[in-house]
């Protein structure tokens, strides 16, 4: 018997190629609609000195749109871009705006490469509307002025009814969250049974924050791949639920 895994995923984008592995057995749930909504887009009136982006969905709102991809290109221009994680780095590099600096899946990876002294430097910030303040926060503490650009808000879908009950009679080998917010509404409402589940089962995170929230939540185990990305993060679930059913 294939051992089963559960994926929590917040947004659109398949988190398997394909049919998956044919070494498991998948149930994928999306927690999360992606609404396009634009506030602050005055910020791509002026010259920037740097444009992070940290997620794949705000590259492609930003750079899918012509008219604000434009307007970007030209605040930019003799500016530099940077990315939170190697999968929005792509994403970038698809929309012909390579990353000059990618941070390996998290703000303070990203904030280690860049200056301590910002002082002077406007910093376009394009993201969700969910997007944690913290790199904001630390930029504008380095000196920076910052200017945020919302392009997307997550809405949460409803709970299926059925996710609790297989939680606690059909036991996960291993589950994975791509997101923060897929992670809280994994465990909000799921019932003390379902989340005592959980908490002993092992778990991909995808990205530091993620591991950092599952961990608040007492999870056993939790796991973040080298490479912060969905490729990577279904090689690392596969080994975990095999290794599991294993021992």
């Amino acid at each position: 018997m294939r051992p089963k895994v559960l994926v929590v995923r917040s947004g659109g984008r398949p988190f398997f190629s394909g049919e998956g592995p044919r070494t498991l057995e998948v149930r994928e749930r999306v927690s999360h609609a992606i609404v396009p909504c634009l506030k602050g887009e005055s910020a791509l009136d002026g010259r920037a000195d740097l444009a992070i982006f940290t997620s794949q969905v705000a590259a492609e709102r930003l750079l899918g749109d012509p008219e604000l991809a434009s307007r970007l290109k030209n605040a930019i221009a003799s500016g530099q871009i940077a990315a939170v994680g190697t999968a929005t780095g792509d994403t970038l590099a698809r929309y012909g705006m390579p990353a000059r600096e990618i941070g390996g899946g998290s703000a303070r990876s990203l904030l280690e490469r860049l200056p301590l002294d910002l002082s002077g430097k406007r910093i376009l910030l394009p993201r969700g509307e969910d997007a944690s303040t913290a790199l904001e926060e630390e930029l504008r503490r380095r000196g920076a002025s910052v200017e945020p650009l919302v392009l997307y808000r997550k809405v949460p879908r409803p709970r299926d009814a059925d996710l609790a009950v297989e939680i606690v009679r059909e036991p996960f080998a291993a589950f994975c969250v791509t997101a923060t917010s897929a992670a809280r509404w994994l465990f909000e409402d799921v019932g003390q049974n379902a989340r005592e589940r959980l908490r002993a089962t092992p778990a991909v995170a995808l990205g530091p924050s993620t591991r950092r929230f599952l961990l608040g939540q007492s999870v056993s185990k939790v796991e973040v791949p080298d490479t912060v990305n969905f490729t990577e993060a279904a090689r690392l679930l596969e080994s975990l639920a095999v290794d599991g059913v294993r021992t």
